[in-house]
C-alpha cells in the first residue's frame, strides 16, 4: 500500500532481535516479567504476543499462581490459561486505547501510558512503541498494587479461587458446561502459599513508569532507524513486481499494448491507489512529435455503475478516449520531473492539459484531476509519457509526504524506459525487416554507383592511413590535387581500392639512396588521350619489383602461403590486389603497377635482387561517368547470324 507506512514492528526488527534486547538489557533496568505485543494481521484479529520474559524472582506471586507445581500436578489448574486470556484482553485494549489518541486512555498513569488490572487485581502498564506517529507494538510490564489497600482484595480473590457463586453455576449450566472453576487449587496449602506471596507484591512507582517509558523510547529509536532500508526493500519488491527483470522484451504491437495494461493493472494493486492512467504515443507513433497524447491505457477509472457504457470505449481507436498536451504541464514538453519535490499537483496541472473528446466517457477527465501525483519521466521530442496516479485506495490519512513520492516517480520510469524501449526497438525490426524484403525484390548489381567528390574520398584515405606512415618516418605528400572534383562510381569499393593500394606502398617505401627521407605523393589528373577518364597516381620510393614479383602480387596465393610480394591482404579488414582490379574492372577502367630501378649501383643489401631501390606508381585508371547499358529490346529467343535466313534475289513479274 502506497504510500509506504510500517504496521508492525517485525516489518523492522526481526522477533529474534527484540528478544534478545528484551532479555538482556531491558528485563533488568526494569525488574519486571515483561510482554512484547503488536497488532494483528488483519483488523480486528487477536494480537500477537512477539516476546515473554516470565522470570520467578520479577513477580513470584504470578510466578507461582501460572507455574507453581505440587507434586506432579500444578499448584492452581487452569491458572495459566486464565492469565493468557487476560494478557491479550489487556493487549488488545490498550492498542485500541493507544492509538484512539482522539479518545484518550480510560485509565491512564501518564502521558503516553495505558493501565489496567488484571482478573487477579494486580497492576499492568503498557508503552506504545511509535514509529512515524503510529503504534507499531506495546511493551506490557507490571504486575505490582497501587496500594496497599489493594492487598486485601486480592487475598479475596485468593481465597475464592476453586469456589463459583451461585450465579457463575446457574451460567455455566444454562450454557451446557460442567459447573468448574477457572482455576482450583490442588490443596489449601498451596492457597495459603500464595497468600504469603500477597504480602511480598511491590507497589507501584514512578521508577517502573520511567523506566518502561525509556525503554519504549530506545525500541522506537531502534525501529525508526529501519524505516529507510525497509522502505527501500519495499521499494524494491514493488519495482520488481512491475518489471520483472526476467521477463522478455514484448516486440510487436499487440504485446507492447497488452503488457502495458497488464503492467497498469499490476502497478495500481501493488501500490494500493484508485487508479492509474498513462497518456502517451502508440508504438508505431513513438518520435513523432506531430502525435498527440493519448489514454494509452488505465486502470481504477471505470466507474461500476456505469460499466455497460463504459465497455465499449476503445483507448486505442482513431477518436481517442482523452488526449492531453504535454506544452501545457508545469514541468512543460522540454522539461522532466526529477525528483519527488517536481511532482505536478494534479488539479493545476491537468485541467487545461487534459482535452475532452467526444468519446471521452463522462467522469474521466474529474477523477483524473483529483489524482495525488503525476510523472513524465521522458521529455525527449516525440517520447513524452505521462503517467497520472490516484490517490491511496479507502485513505485520506496520511496524506502523501516528500519521501513517498520517489517511487512513484520510479514507477513511472520503470514503465516508460520499457515501454519506449520495446516500442523503439519493435520499429527498428520492422525497418530491418522491410530493407530486407526489399533486398530480396530488387536485388542489387555488383555496383551501387552515387555521385561524390574525389577529393574528400582521398582526404579520408589518407587520413586513416597517417598515423601508420608517421610511426615509419614515411612522408605522404599531395601533388596536383584539385579542390574539387566529382564523379560516379561505388565509393566503398573505390575506398578500398584506394586503402589497399596505400598500404602496400607503405610496406614498399624506404630511403631513397639520394634522400634518406621517404615519401609517397599521391595525384589526380584527367588522361589527355581519353575523355572523361581519370588518373589516380601513387608514387612511391621503395623496393624496385621484377617481372616475376609484379605479375606475383596479382596472382592468388595458395591458402596460407603468404609470401612477401603476394597479393594477400595487408591487414586485417582490407582487399587484395586481385579484389581491387576486379573492383576497378566493375568500373571499367584499369589498375596498373609500374616500377623502375634508381641509381646505377646496387642496394645495400649486398647486391640482392630482391633488394634493389627502385621507384614504383600505383596508378588506377577510372571514368568519371561510368558508362551505362542503354535500354534495350526484349529479346527473348534469337537466332544467331549464321543460321539466319539470307535475303533471296529480288523476284520479277516476267508478264508485263
Amino acid at each position: 500500500m502506497w504510500p509506504y507506512r510500517p504496521g508492525k514492528l517485525t516489518e523492522l526488527l526481526a522477533k529474534e532481535e527484540l528478544s534478545a534486547l528484551l532479555a538482556r538489557d531491558i528485563t533488568e533496568r526494569l525488574g519486571s516479567n515483561l510482554l512484547l505485543v503488536e497488532p494483528g494481521d488483519d483488523e480486528g484479529e487477536e494480537p500477537k504476543l512477539l516476546c515473554s520474559i516470565d522470570e520467578p524472582t520479577g513477580s513470584p506471586f504470578c510466578s507461582l499462581l501460572r507455574h507453581g507445581q505440587e507434586g506432579a500436578e500444578s499448584a492452581f489448574a487452569g491458572a495459566d490459561a486464565a492469565c493468557e486470556r487476560c494478557e491479550k484482553k489487556f493487549a488488545a485494549r490498550a492498542l485500541r486505547e493507544l492509538k484512539n489518541a482522539e479518545n484518550g486512555p480510560r485509565e491512564p498513569v501518564s502521558e503516553g501510558h495505558f493501565s489496567a488490572r488484571c482478573h487477579m487485581g494486580l497492576q499492568d502498564i503498557a508503552a506504545p512503541i511509535v514509529v512515524e506517529n503510529k503504534v507499531l507494538a506495546i511493551v506490557i510490564a507490571g504486575r505490582r498494587i497501587a496500594g496497599n489497600d489493594q492487598r486485601s482484595r486480592i487475598q479475596k480473590r485468593v481465597g475464592k479461587l476453586g469456589k463459583l457463586t451461585r450465579a457463575e453455576k446457574r451460567s455455566m449450566e444454562k450454557a451446557g458446561n460442567d459447573a468448574v472453576a477457572p482455576i482450583i487449587p490442588a490443596n489449601e496449602e498451596s492457597r495459603q502459599r500464595l497468600l504469603d506471596e500477597i504480602d511480598r507484591i511491590p507497589l507501584l512507582g514512578s521508577d517502573l513508569e520511567d523506566e518502561l517509558t525509556r525503554s519504549a523510547a530506545m525500541l522506537s529509536a531502534l525501529a525508526g532507524q529501519r524505516v529507510l532500508a525497509a522502505r527501500q526493500a519495499w521499494e524494491i519488491d514493488v519495482l520488481d513486481s512491475l518489471v520483472p527483470a526476467s521477463s522478455e522484451l514484448p516486440l510487436k504491437r499487440a504485446a507492447i499494448l497488452n503488457w502495458l495494461d497488464s503492467a497498469v493493472a499490476g502497478g495500481r494493486q501493488a501500490l494500493g491507489i484508485d487508479f492509474l492512467a498513462v497518456f502517451g504515443r502508440l508504438p508505431e507513433s513513438i518520435g513523432k512529435t506531430t502525435a498527440p497524447l493519448q489514454l494509452l491505457s488505465q486502470d481504477g477509472l471505470r466507474d461500476d455503475s456505469r460499466e455497460e457504457d463504459e465497455e465499449s470505449v476503445n483507448l486505442r481507436s482513431e477518436d481517442a478516449a482523452l488526449a492531453l498536451d504535454p506544452g501545457q504541464l508545469a514541468g512543460g514538453a522540454g522539461g522532466a520531473i526529477e525528483n519527488g519535490r517536481q511532482g505536478l499537483e494534479a488539479t493545476s496541472s491537468l485541467i487545461g492539459a487534459l482535452q475532452a473528446t467526444p468519446a471521452s466517457p463522462p467522469g474521466w477527465k474529474d477523477r483524473l484531476t483529483k489524482s495525488s501525483f503525476v510523472a513524465s519521466p521522458a521529455c525527449s521530442a516525440g517520447l513524452e509519457l505521462v503517467f497520472v496516479f490516484g490517490p491511496p485506495s479507502g485513505k485520506t490519512k496520511p496524506s502523501p509526504e516528500e519521501e513517498d513520492c520517489p517511487l512513484l516517480l520510479k514507477a513511472a520510469r520503470a514503465l516508460c524506459d520499457r515501454y519506449l524501449l520495446a516500442s523503439l526497438e519493435s520499429k527498428r525490426r520492422e525497418l530491418a525487416h522491410y530493407e530486407e524484403k526489399l533486398k530480396k525484390t530488387k536485388p542489387s548489381g555488383p555496383l551501387r554507383l552515387q555521385r561524390f567528390d574525389a577529393r574528400k574520398l582521398i582526404d579520408s584515405c589518407l587520413g586513416s592511413m597517417q598515423e601508420l606512415a608517421g610511426s615509419r618516418s614515411i612522408t605522404i605528400g599531395l601533388g596536383g590535387l584539385p579542390e574539387r572534383l566529382m564523379m560516379e562510381a561505388d565509393r566503398p569499393k573505390l575506398k578500398d581500392v584506394f586503402d589497399c593500394i596505400l598500404l602496400q606502398a607503405i610496406e614498399f617505401a624506404r630511403p631513397d639512396p639520394e634522400n634518406s627521407s621517404p615519401s609517397i605523393v599521391v595525384s589526380i589528373r584527367r588522361d589527355k588521350k581519353i575523355r572523361g577518364r581519370l588518373l589516380f597516381n601513387f608514387d612511391v620510393v621503395g623496393r624496385f619489383l621484377s617481372g616475376k614479383e609484379h605479375r606475383k602480387l596479382f596472382t592468388p596465393a595458395p591458402t596460407g602461403a603468404a609470401g612477401e610480394g603476394e597479393e594477400s591482404r595487408s591487414s586485417p579488414g582490407s582487399v587484395s590486389f586481385r579484389e581491387a582490379q576486379q573492383n576497378i574492372t566493375w568500373h571499367k577502367g584499369r589498375l596498373k603497377v609500374e616500377s623502375e630501378r634508381l641509381g646505377n649501383g646496387k642496394g645495400p643489401a649486398g647486391g640482392k635482387k630482391e633488394q634493389w631501390s627502385g621507384r614504383t606508381v600505383f596508378t588506377v585508371e577510372i571514368p568519371s561517368h561510368p558508362p551505362k547499358p542503354r535500354p534495350g529490346k526484349k529479346t527473348g529467343k534469337t537466332r544467331s547470324r549464321k543460321t539466319a535466313k539470307k535475303p533471296g534475289p529480288r523476284k520479277t513479274d516476267t508478264n508485263g
